[in-house]
């Protein structure tokens, strides 16, 4: 109650209080920091340019903080012999709002770790960060710590490099969870993802306003929405590229050991696979969270998809008739020629005869 309370008092542009600059009155300082009974030293220098661009700002410090007394503060609170004891029982207040995330988070790899002791297992802020939390993808989250991963997927994955950018982590190692298709817009110009910028929205309106029926964009709708994307003349136009993602976020915290990792390829490469019934195309918020438009599954199979998805192909998850009867018919021409060649010389030499 006290951080919803937060959020509806706190300034609607993300600008910090008057109470948050009173904290960074001192945590703005460089060199502040905290020793721990076994001698460890944990830095308490805040950034508040950094802070303030978080997706925490809204609810302001005393949100996360609410057991400090500033009567005593910085003396009082409770003890802790390390660092890693301090950031371990600091997750509790994660789980207050992210009551969701915790539960599958402790039925995951990672807090099975925790618990058997091992000190490189991260917590929340582990992957997430304390103050600066942004989103970030799930790939630019693992490496932080799984940096040999590509290596290691290279012994057994067909082009791992590409599967490492189109296919979130969670999507492969939360076996358990719903995957969808995400077609994302890139702005080739920029080689990054397209964002919306602070106060111009535009993505969720033009969207709607092609999507005629409002149950998600057809072919015909997603190829318009293209095309009003990238007027005519557009030097670099932006295109749409295929992600493999969790349905929901949520479970992205249930990873499991790697043992029971997905590793069959038909998961992903066969007409009809599960992730591909489930289709949204999206940009980037000016915070870094995608906003979301829903599609119907047909259109990665669309003839249609050869303009509208240039850049987004899953051999044999879309599965385009067109494009297969033209392969089809282009096999049949190319083995036809020699073929015929061959007949009518053999009726010339005979008719010669």
């Amino acid at each position: 109650m006290f951080a919803a309370a937060l959020v509806l008092v706190g300034p609607a542009n993300g600008a910090l209080t008057d109470g948050d600059n009173a904290c960074l009155g001192c945590h703005g300082q460089e060199g502040l920091s905290k020793t721990f009974g076994n001698g460890e030293s944990l830095p308490l220098h805040v950034d508040g340019a950094a802070f303030e661009g978080s997706v925490h700002a809204p609810l302001g410090c005393a949100a996360c903080h609410a057991d400090v007394d500033l009567k005593t503060h910085p003396g009082g609170g409770k003890s802790f012999d390390s660092v890693r004891a301090y950031s371990v029982a600091k997750a509790a207040v994660c789980q207050q709002c992210h009551e969701d995330s915790f539960k599958q988070h402790e039925a995951g790899v990672h807090a099975k770790r925790i618990r058997d002791g091992n000190v490189l297992a991260p917590t929340c802020t582990g992957c997430h960060g304390a103050h600066a939390v942004t989103p970030k993808t799930a790939y630019e989250t693992c490496v932080g710590c799984h940096s040999a991963a590509l290596a290691a997927h290279r012994k057994w994955l067909p082009n791992a490099a590409l599967h490492h950018e189109v296919v979130s982590c969670a999507a492969c190692h939360a076996p358990a969870a719903l995957r969808m298709v995400d077609l994302r817009l890139h702005d080739p110009a920029t080689k990054t993802w397209a964002a919306e910028k602070p106060g111009e929205p535009w993505f969720e309106k033009l969207a709607k306003s092609v999507d005629a029926n409002g149950n998600g964009l057809d072919a015909r709708e997603l190829l318009e929405l293209v095309k009003k994307i990238n007027p005519e003349g557009t030097p670099a136009p932006k295109a749409f590229r295929g992600r493999i993602e969790l349905r929901s976020n949520v479970e992205a915290h249930r990873l499991s050991d790697k043992s029971t990792a997905i590793r069959a390829c038909d998961g992903c490469h066969r007409e009809g696979a599960e992730p591909f019934r489930n289709v949204t195309v999206s940009v980037a918020g000016p915070d870094g969270r995608p906003l979301r438009h829903a599609a119907l599954p047909e259109v990665l199979g669309s003839a249609s998809a050869v303009a509208s998805l240039p850049e987004f192909y899953a051999i044999g998850g879309t599965r385009s008739v067109l494009l297969d009867v033209l392969f089809v018919l282009a096999l049949l021409g190319g083995a036809g020629f020699p073929l015929g060649h061959m007949a009518v010389r053999w009726l010339m030499r005979k008719y010669r005869a």
